[in-house]
């Protein structure tokens, strides 16, 4: 089974920015996916990642 859980540095990755930029978006903007603990550790939803990200694109159109 997969798991949803990215951590930041990927989401950084499959948003192409830097883990600043993460932490920015996080503080910044209210849409961006907020992450949660797990033993401890930032985690992100793959998911939530992605389909923010095509609502950027497509509010570009």
């Amino acid at each position: 089974m997969h798991s949803d859980n990215i951590s930041k540095k990927q989401v950084a990755r499959i948003i192409n920015i830097s883990l600043s930029g993460v932490d920015r978006k996080r503080r910044d903007d209210n849409t961006f996916p907020r992450p949660y603990k797990i033993g401890g550790k930032l985690m992100f939803s793959e998911k939530e990642v992605r389909a923010w990200l095509e609502s950027q694109k497509a509010a570009r159109l």
